[in-house]
C-alpha cells in the first residue's frame, strides 16, 4: 500500500493535516507555504454559547377568594348596625363567639384530647390492650380551616333554632344588613 504524500511538496510522507481544508502536509515549511491560500477566508470563530439560565415557573394564579378583599370595617360605623346592637343586646356576644371560633385559641384554652383520665386502678397500664383512656399529651394543632369550620358550625346552629330565639333573630337581622351593605360587592 502506498503511503500518502504531502499535498504541498508531493515528496515526503504526510504527517499533519490542514485544520481549514484538511490537505495533508509533511512539515512546518509546507504548512507555511500552504497557509496563504486561506488568508482571504474569514476566520470562523465560534461565538461562545451563553449558558441558558433556567427561569422560575410563573407564579400560581391567585385564588378567587383572595383576589378582591371587601372592607368589612365600614359595617361597624353603619347606623343600621348600631340600631341592631341596641335592638338585640345578644347580637354582640353572639358575633364575638363566632369570631372567637375563627382565631387560634391560647395554649390554656385548647381542649385536651384523650379519654377519661390517667389513672385506671392497679398499675399505670391497666389490663386492656391499650384501648384505655390514657391522657394524650401531644399538642393539638389548630388550623385556620378548622377555625372557619367551627365558626360555620356555630352559625348553622343558629339557623336550626326556633324563630322565637333572640340570638337567632339577631343573627338573621345582622345577615340581612350584611347582604344589603355588601351584596353587590360579593356578587
Amino acid at each position: 500500500m502506498a503511503e500518502a504524500l504531502c499535498g504541498v511538496c508531493n515528496s515526503e510522507p504526510r504527517k499533519y493535516k490542514c485544520p481549514s481544508c484538511a490537505i495533508p502536509y509533511c512539515s512546518l515549511l509546507c504548512f507555511k507555504e500552504h497557509k496563504p491560500v486561506h488568508a482571504n477566508d474569514a476566520p470562523t470563530l465560534v461565538a461562545p454559547v451563553e449558558p441558558e439560565i433556567p427561569q422560575p415557573p410563573p407564579p400560581a394564579p391567585i385564588p378567587r377568594y383572595l383576589k378582591k378583599k371587601t372592607d368589612y370595617s365600614v359595617l361597624a360605623t353603619n347606623p343600621k348596625f348600631q340600631e341592631l346592637l341596641k335592638q338585640y343586646p345578644a347580637l354582640l356576644p353572639t358575633l364575638q363567639r363566632v369570631y372567637a371560633a375563627t382565631i387560634e385559641p391560647d395554649e390554656d384554652d385548647r381542649p385536651r384530647r384523650g379519654g377519661r383520665g390517667g389513672f385506671r386502678g392497679r398499675g399505670s397500664r391497666g389490663r386492656g390492650r391499650g384501648r384505655g383512656g390514657r391522657y394524650d399529651d401531644t399538642p393539638h394543632r389548630w388550623t385556620q380551616k378548622q377555625g372557619d369550620n367551627d365558626a360555620m358550625k356555630i352559625l348553622k346552629g343558629y339557623r336550626e333554632r326556633e324563630d322565637t330565639d333572640k340570638e337567632m333573630q339577631a343573627m338573621t337581622a345582622f345577615l340581612q344588613l350584611v347582604e344589603e351593605t355588601f351584596g353587590d360587592a360579593e356578587a
